[in-house]
């Protein structure tokens, strides 16, 4: 027997957590819209006009079916865009360990212990300065401050991400120069700056060229039309029953749309985007930890 008091399983905690959710909180007004429109079509055809105004059946097995095809390649659009993005960030985290183990190696903690601190804020750095430049912004609270020079460049620079990259391989460079790493060690270092320019350059193009204007809104407008016509095969037969029916389908359809365009720009705040934030923390504790640097 189940004890009383028991927790109810997460998914139907989930399930009626609209006050919390904006996305369900915009999707339920549209189900309650359509819900309205079906009462009132009811009591219209019904009540009023007693007419019986029902499109045959092939109608709406067409419309369905065009409809789904156009939410299953939406959805499926959307949700590449999200998880080649997550494989970026995890390609971000991996990049910043491996470069971080190699400089850790390659200098001496006694005598070397500016330039591991130098490498273990730069390197943290990027990748909050990359977050922010995804939003269209830098924090500049974020970014820690090596010396006056290299923020002087970095508030005076383009692209921060970029300027990061460039610093770190001048200092790599001129630790070359001064032979305190080997021309294998400096090709090898190399790698992975060119890999954090690669996958900021991705995520950019991610973010920079979203699913066209004229797609998303074709599908919103037949999302419409099939709400104005679905009220019509079940109000002769279910009644006022229908405006339920409705109001779950019009859920249906249009939580697939609204989740689709929330995931479409992974790097964003929503709720339901990309952790990068918590991965920037991580990348900066996992970095100090690494090179043993506060």
């Amino acid at each position: 027997m189940a004890q009383s008091g028991k927790r109810p399983p997460i998914w139907v905690t989930v399930a009626f957590d609209f006050h919390s959710n904006p996305t369900l909180r915009k999707i339920l007004v549209y189900s309650v819209l359509a819900g309205l429109y079906t009462a009132f079509l009811d009591y219209l055809e019904n009540y009023v006009l007693h007419v019986d105004f029902k499109p045959p059946s092939v109608v709406f097995s067409l419309m369905g079916t065009v409809l789904g095809l156009l939410l299953v390649f939406r959805t499926n659009t959307a949700y590449d865009r999200w998880w080649s993005g997550r494989i970026l960030l995890s390609d971000l985290t991996n990049n910043a360990r491996n470069f971080t183990v190699k400089i850790g190696s390659y200098l001496s903690a006694d005598t070397d212990s500016e330039l591991r601190v130098f490498f273990a804020k730069m390197i943290a750095n990027h990748a909050y300065a990359m977050k922010e430049n995804l939003r269209a912004g830098i924090r500049w609270d974020e970014i820690e401050e090596v010396t006056p020079e290299i923020t002087k460049r970095l508030h005076e620079c383009y692209h921060v991400p970029n300027e990061i990259v460039r610093i770190m391989n001048e200092k790599l460079a001129e630790l070359y120069r001064t032979k305190k790493i080997s021309d294998t060690q400096l090709w090898e270092l190399t790698k992975h700056t060119d890999v954090a320019s690669d996958i900021n350059g991705s995520c950019e193009r991610i973010r920079t060229s979203p699913v066209p204007f004229s797609y998303n809104l074709h599908l919103k407008r037949f999302i419409v039309f099939f709400a104005m016509i679905v009220p019509f095969g079940f109000i002769h037969e279910l009644d006022y029953w229908s405006v339920l029916i409705v109001s779950l389908i019009i859920y249906a359809l249009a939580g697939l749309d609204a989740i689709s365009e929330e995931i479409e720009d992974p790097f964003g705040q929503d709720e339901n985007d990309l952790p990068i934030d918590r991965i920037c923390r991580m990348i900066r504790t996992n970095v100090k930890t690494l090179l043993k640097v506060k």
